[in-house]
């Protein structure tokens, strides 16, 4: 993974990349959910393979191919924070580049974007990032196209706190979305946010398939706690009893899987490290003692 000040992506990584398939391993459910959403997503990146599939099937199924190409190649991700939307968009790039056999990049937009609020400076950030993508894709590479927090840069351009220049970048983005129409298959875009209320319709209409993520029920928490605490000597009892401590009650939400792995976790390893081995008392008082992270309530601007 690559990352520079003078470009507009956060990261860059090539295609296929091992890191991110070990990424796909370690989330949960993972695998169930990319094999719902592979063959939309091949729909929209195998456009060579589509027409072949048509000649074979259907004597060439113009009217088939026309209205697929009509489709935008933008997928929306959205969902409560820390339920795995970017982790989940990057590893299915990789799972997408692996399945079509080809390689490519996943680019990951960064907020730098939006600029400071010069006349045109988001606009042409934006047409400059997708001008890189484009470039990036060539002939016949494959480019994931990455926007995290989506919904600051495709809010609804009806909102009253959106300024003129804030319109005019989401005028921008709308425009290279839909000029990706033209690249057949080589751009694709997964934009991922918390607020799915706030994006601007025109965006919404143009999404070919939009996805919602949720904080991981009593089976997804069970299967993340095992696979996180592999190695350590635990019982299917005190799995059990961390289930529950993190689920939902008293008016509070579940744990996100962000909460477990990135606070606790490492909150029960603080207490042992680096003296003595990790026990089943540091995880269920460090679950105890954490408070899941609020739920973002979602308002119509």
């Amino acid at each position: 993974m690559s990352e520079s000040p003078d470009t507009a992506f956060e990261s860059r990584r090539e295609l296929p990349d091992a890191a991110l398939r070990a990424q796909a391993a370690r989330l949960v459910g993972f695998a169930r959910r990319f094999e719902r959403l592979s063959g939309q997503m091949r729909l929209l990146t195998d456009v060579d393979g589509v027409k072949r599939w048509a000649g074979r099937h259907h004597a060439g199924g113009a009217g088939l191919v026309a209205a697929l190409g009509d489709r935008y190649p933008l997928i929306i991700f959205h969902g409560d924070v820390g339920t795995g939307k970017t982790a989940t968009a990057e590893a299915a790039a990789d799972a997408l580049a692996r399945l079509l056999d080809t390689d490519g990049f996943v680019l990951k937009l960064s907020t730098r974007v939006r600029g400071i609020g010069h006349v045109g400076e988001m606009s042409t950030l934006i047409g400059d990032a997708f001008a890189e993508a484009i470039t990036l894709a060539g002939r016949k590479r494959f480019v994931a196209l990455i926007i995290d927090e989506g919904d600051a840069l495709a809010f609804n351009r009806a909102a009253e706190r959106a300024h003129h220049e804030d319109r005019v970048g989401v005028n921008t983005l709308i425009q290279k979305i839909d000029d990706a129409r033209q690249l057949g298959g080589r751009l694709l875009i997964l934009l991922c946010t918390n607020r799915f209320a706030a994006l601007d319709p025109a965006v919404l209409r143009r999404a070919a398939l939009i996805e919602e993520f949720r904080r991981p029920d009593e089976n997804e928490r069970r299967e993340l706690f095992t696979k996180t605490l592999a190695g350590v000597d635990v019982t299917p009892g005190l799995i059990d009893e961390l289930v529950s401590i993190t689920g939902a009650r008293d008016g509070r939400p579940a744990f996100t899987f962000s909460d477990v792995q990135t606070r606790l976790i490492p909150a029960a390893l603080a207490r042992a490290y680096p003296d003595r081995a990790l026990t089943a008392d540091d995880l269920v008082v460090a679950a105890a003692e954490l408070e899941p992270t609020p739920v973002i309530r979602e308002i119509e601007e």
